[in-house]
């Protein structure tokens, strides 16, 4: 039955092995987020791998909640991840939460661990622990609790589960060997005391697994047969398949298999920075549009589709390579230019009067002319508009095909105009062009002959409202390319920032956006992408500068 299938990367030809070996026989993934923060694109990447990959090989996926630790854990986030994936247009089969449907199995195995002899009960503080797990060179030393009886190791267990011990005065360790050469070998805490509410179990424990005896356990109880991560949990596979060997009975394990993290320049990540940022106001939230996490980029205009093909881009590997910001980009910008609405808007207005017109009347825009059916919209036409003030020159440059005085350029949609005169306030700045429009030119019915080089987009006064435009900057100085080293080495997260990453400035634009919604994309006709923010009111409109027109970059 698998014949037909055709492995793409690494990872899917271990699974066809397996299939075809027996070892597995179906193909199933989990998301097994921590609701303890927001999703970022680094997780994008492990959740595409995830559904992709079960789907190619008729299988599903679930996203299970790890909410092992209640003092990091809330349940607006959990809730977010579900938003998240209906965002990335991912559905699980199931969406299950640890604490609900596995505390008490993974306690049961906890037990039976102990009758075997593979668990103890320890009570050595945290500290102490830390000082007998030895180093990379010399063996750990083993605890003195490490040879209590089955019965013993039992009794303490069930007084842990009680409430009979304080915080951090007892866990419960693996007893595997305190001298083998990866350090998380050496007798791993299971489970520690802790007294804090969870949001979805109350009170009702007070010991909670640790995450790498509950990871693998989750896993082997929910069926999944592939547990997929990143490359950093690489270390901690000898301990996921000590567990399972270890603490599950059942046919089919899960069998961990590892990919390279996704690393992007300039890009902070790390979830701890994050969320100081967001305490310290430094940012407008967890869904700031310089943030890479999804609800940032969904803010931002980002589409969820260039998201997928840009990681799907990328292909896979075990080797962690940094990617330009821009590679990024190219894909965000080539599914705007399929989907956004082209419109009028004039960034830095400059007054134009057509003396030999008057009134009002309707043009016709096209809403997207490389997409069949996407129909148009009207806008207007008036003897007093308003264009970009780049779009005029006293001093034009060389293959200027602009306005300047005495030339011409057609207006987009409408006529072709001439510019007569320029008058200026007391200052000696521009306060207005004088100009007059050439009739029978009109866009689409032009019966003049007449050819200019040049077509620039305009607002009618009649039929414009200012806005608020927020542009960006990356948050990131561009020096730092691998923030996360700078981190590392010492440096402070506020000496990252770019200053001044978010301005604001003012832009009129036709009247046909004051229906747009929020997350609304439009391209500004030779401008760039915006996307409408959540911030906006009806009677004050905010569009996010969610990328420029153009970027040099090629993808490889």
């Amino acid at each position: 039955m698998w014949d037909n299938i055709v492995p793409d990367n690494f990872i899917e030809e271990e699974i066809l092995k397996d299939l075809k070996s027996g070892r597995a026989k179906e193909v199933i993934t989990r998301c097994p987020p921590e609701p303890s923060g927001y999703w970022h694109i680094g997780h994008c990447k492990a959740w595409i791998i995830d559904f992709e990959t079960a789907k190619k090989f008729g299988g599903y996926t679930n996203l299970r909640m790890d909410d092992t630790n209640p003092t990091k854990e809330d349940g607006d986030f959990a809730n977010s991840y579900v938003n998240d994936l209906e965002w990335l247009g991912y559905t699980p089969k199931n969406v299950i939460y640890a604490s609900e449907a596995y505390f008490e199995d993974i306690y049961k195995i906890a037990e039976d661990m102990i009758r075997d002899g593979k668990a103890y009960v320890c009570e050595l503080s945290a500290e102490e622990v830390s000082q007998t797990r030895g180093t990379l060179s010399e063996p750990g030393i083993e605890s003195p609790y490490r040879n209590r009886s089955v019965e013993e190791n039992l009794k303490l267990f069930h007084d842990m589960r009680d409430g009979k011990f304080e915080d951090g005065k007892a866990t419960l360790r693996a007893k595997i060997d305190m001298a083998h050469p990866n350090m998380n070998i050496r007798d791993p805490v299971m489970y520690r005391v802790m007294r804090a509410t969870h949001y979805k179990t109350g009170d009702k424990w007070c010991i909670y697994p640790m995450y790498d005896f509950a990871h693998p356990m989750e896993d082997a109880l929910e069926g999944v047969t592939y547990s997929l991560c990143d490359i950093s949990f690489e270390d901690h596979r000898p301990l996921y398949d000590w567990f399972i060997a270890n603490g599950w009975k059942g046919e089919y394990p899960p069998r961990q298999i590892e990919f390279s993290k996704l690393n992007l320049e300039n890009v902070l990540l790390g979830k701890r920075y994050l969320k100081k940022l967001v305490n310290e106001g430094k940012v407008m939230g967890w869904d700031d549009p310089r943030y890479l996490t999804i609800v940032g980029m969904r803010r931002r205009g980002y589409t969820a589709e260039a998201i997928k093909e840009f990681i799907k881009s990328l292909g896979l590997s075990k080797c962690d390579s940094t990617i330009p910001f821009n590679a990024l980009e190219y894909y965000i910008r080539a599914d705007l230019n399929m989907k956004a609405t082209r419109a009028m808007a004039v960034l830095d207005p400059l007054k134009v009067v057509i003396t030999n017109y008057s009134g009002s009347e309707e043009i016709e825009i096209a809403n997207n002319p490389n997409v069949e059916n996407a129909g148009s919209h009207t806008s207007r036409f008036s003897n007093t508009i308003y264009i970009d003030a780049d779009d005029f020159s006293l001093n034009p440059p060389p293959k200027y095909n602009r306005l300047v005085r005495g030339g011409m350029v057609r207006l987009k949609g409408a006529y072709i105009i001439r510019c007569n005169d320029v008058v200026y306030k007391d200052d000696g700045s521009i306060d207005h062009l004088v100009c007059e429009y050439l009739p029978n030119t009109k866009s689409g019915n032009d019966t003049s002959g007449i050819k200019v080089k040049g077509t620039i987009h305009f607002v009618s006064q009649d039929n414009c409202t200012e806005v608020t435009i927020r542009n960006f900057k990356n948050l990131i100085k561009d020096e730092y390319l691998d923030p996360s080293k700078a981190l590392a080495d010492g440096v402070d997260v506020d000496e990252l920032l770019t200053p001044d990453s978010l301005t604001e400035t003012t832009a009129l634009v036709e009247n046909y956006l004051l229906s747009a919604k929020p997350e609304d994309k439009f391209q500004f006709m030779r401008k760039g992408y915006y996307t409408l923010d959540k911030d906006s009111t009806a009677d004050h409109l905010i569009f996010n500068n969610t990328i420029s027109l153009k970027d040099g970059y090629k993808p490889q």
